[in-house]
């Protein structure tokens, strides 16, 4: 409980900071949002009740979509290779399936090897998992578990408005070896390609390796970025249109 307020007291000292960050951008919307923003961080997220609620909404709704990903790379003589552990987020389901987001590099094996899935969900249960689609040019995977009417999980959805610069975020996943670590920190970059597509964001946020394929969500407890790498104290994650456009390619028929 000592350790919870120091993050909330900490936390909240850190968003009284949001209003230091400039990003320069000059069109309508932008500003438009940028000032709802700015208010929402003033009046709402910053006062400690919220925040408390935000958390209690994590940890009791949106981490029952989060899930820990071990996969056995096998050569084609059947020999174990290598194990790999990462993390993952349900990001759709229909009558038979979960589906999960997760990295591309958790998944990718050449035509001479096979690989075996199981993820472990927020409580421990384990499920054999299977590739369904995924795109090395995004970066991303998606892998398939059949629903168990004895175990309900989490999806969360994908957000519909990008990320801003100061903003704070909530990863969740499989960082040091923790299933359903939480762990929040702020956006200090975002960064978008040559038709302004918004590819990958720059964080705060602490993590390792093992959190690959965890889930960044915002105050609406919604997918915002996808974890891919962490590199010199920095944790970066896949942007928003990246997983919209690998969420239209994954369900096409």
């Amino acid at each position: 409980m000592k350790k919870l307020t120091f993050l909330i007291i900490l936390l909240s000292f850190l968003l009284s900071g949001c209003t230091f960050f400039v990003v320069e951008e000059d069109s309508e919307e932008y500003v438009a949002l940028s000032n709802q923003y700015d208010n929402y961080i003033l009046s709402d997220i910053n006062q400690l009740e919220n925040f408390q609620s935000f958390i209690n909404g994590v940890t009791l709704s949106s981490s029952l979509a989060s899930v820990m990903i071990e996969v056995k790379v096998y050569s084609s003589l059947g020999l174990l290779l290598e194990t790999r552990y990462g993390s993952g987020v349900i990001f759709h389901e229909d009558s038979a399936n979960y589906h999960i987001l997760t990295t591309f590099e958790l998944t990718n094996v050449d035509d001479r090897q096979t690989i075996s899935i199981e993820i472990s969900d927020y409580l421990g249960r384990t499920y054999r998992a299977f590739t369904r689609r995924d795109s090395s040019e995004l970066g991303l995977s998606g892998i398939r578990v059949a629903k168990n009417s004895q175990r309900i999980l989490g999806v969360l959805a994908i957000a519909d408005y990008p990320p801003l610069v100061g903003q704070p975020v909530m990863l969740i996943g499989y960082q040091r070896r923790i299933i359903n670590a939480l762990t929040m920190g702020m956006i200090i970059e975002v960064n978008h390609n040559e038709d302004n597509e918004l590819i990958n964001l720059k964080t705060t946020v602490l993590s390792d390796n093992f959190g690959n394929g965890g889930v960044m969500i915002d105050m609406n407890h919604e997918i915002i970025g996808i974890q891919y790498e962490v590199e010199n104290g920095f944790t970066y994650a896949h942007g928003l249109d990246v997983i919209q456009a690998f969420h239209t390619y994954y369900l096409a028929p």
